[in-house]
């Protein structure tokens, strides 16, 4: 049943000298969709670590990136939990705030033929007055300004090379990013192919300009469901559960139900309990959390019948569609007399439909970064 891939993942080697962590997600300050990598995440891996006497640090990544001060975060952990050497694996995909992992100080970065590395600019979603926004723009500038010096110090290159890729997103293979000292090595061993699930891949074409064909979408296998004996499903089963094909005697899944279940393992069944309340309510939230002023009702009508995020989320994108159609339509009816008045202005070629689908990909890019961000808390990406 453990078939979910990691998001997050801490191992020791035998001789419990050295110590491997993967970031193998987006980068967040908070759990949005339940797998994201937190910095809480990432300080208690350090911490156990540490605790067991590792005293040589492997970061493995493969991720598109995230929240710039959640990254920013980690890379200090790392720098202060007193590790004797780090060596960062590039394993697919190192982009954006993923980055950052490559700049510590002294560490031996690695990456796999076939990888791909990128910089850009941080960006950020934000509102209110000029002079609010202004400070917005001081702060982003001053943001570029810091990781100039992070990646100049790492490459060797001068800041204003770094300026000119951020202010392009360059995207580098494996080999150009050893070329240019982002990287010290590249692994020439079985290529691999940088990779991202479906949803990560939709925030990245939302906030980057253009993502390399080269990345692809491949999803993890569903997290499995435990059903009892008349099938109904027990939502949020913790994927951690470990069912060992080599145990001699087992009952199937299939024939347990409810009460032998609490009989035998009171503590799976409390488990598998407050994680299905737990799911419940973190599904509350994020739809709240994504409902747009006039959308109450159809918030109310998605967490009654069970309804997910990231389908409310698609709803009301459609909604939004839906509604400009009609906005066009009614403007069209109501103004059709005066296309028969001498004088009348000539249609402006305007596409209506492309200007509503344009309004669509701007919702969509909206909310796909705003999930990320948490409402309100200005996340720079």
């Amino acid at each position: 049943m453990n078939k979910e891939r990691y998001r997050i993942r801490f191992s020791m080697k035998a001789d419990g000298d050295e110590a491997e962590v993967m970031v193998y997600s987006e980068i967040a300050n908070d759990k949005w969709w339940g797998d994201e990598t937190t910095p809480n995440d990432f300080d208690k891996a350090l911490k156990e670590a540490r605790k067991n006497g590792a005293n040589k640090l492997n970061v493995r990544i493969n991720s598109g990136g995230g929240e710039v001060y959640a990254a920013v975060a980690m890379r200090s952990m790392i720098i202060n939990a007193g590790f004797d050497s780090v060596r960062v694996m590039i394993e697919g995909l190192c982009a954006s705030a993923a980055t950052l992992f490559a700049t510590v100080p002294d560490a031996h970065v690695v990456i796999a033929e076939g990888s791909e590395f990128m910089i850009h600019n941080p960006m950020t979603i934000t509102w209110g007055n000029a002079d609010e926004i202004m400070k917005t723009v001081d702060h982003l500038h001053k943001m570029e300004e810091q990781f100039h010096g992070m990646y100049a110090a790492k490459t060797g290159k001068t800041e204003d090379d770094i300026k000119s890729w951020m202010d392009a997103e360059t995207w580098f293979t494996a080999k150009e990013a050893c070329d240019y000292g982002f990287c010290d090595e590249l692994l020439a061993s079985e290529p691999v192919a940088a990779s991202v699930t479906s949803r990560e891949m939709g925030v990245m074409r939302a906030i980057y300009r253009a993502v390399p064909d080269e990345i692809i979408v491949k999803d993890p296998e569903p997290a499995p469901t435990l059903t009892v004996s008349n099938g109904t499903p027990v939502a949020g089963a913790p994927t951690e559960i470990n069912i060992h094909e080599e145990e001699d005697s087992h009952m199937d899944i299939k024939d347990i139900n409810l009460d032998q279940l609490r009989a035998d393992n009171p503590a799976l069944f409390d488990q598998i309990t407050q994680g299905a309340v737990s799911a419940e309510r973190q599904r509350i939230e994020d739809i709240d959390a994504l409902t747009l002023p006039g959308y109450e009702a159809m918030a109310q009508e998605a967490k009654a019948n069970g309804t997910s995020a990231m389908d409310f989320q698609r709803q009301v994108v459609q909604a939004q569609k839906q509604k400009g159609k009609d906005f066009i339509a009614n403007r069209q009816k109501e103004t059709a007399p005066a296309a028969n008045v001498p004088g009348s202005a000539p249609d402006n070629g305007k596409n209506d439909e492309q200007e509503i689908q344009d309004n669509a990909k701007e919702i969509a890019k909206y909310a796909s970064a705003y999930a990320g961000t948490g409402y309100g808390d200005n996340g720079m990406y």
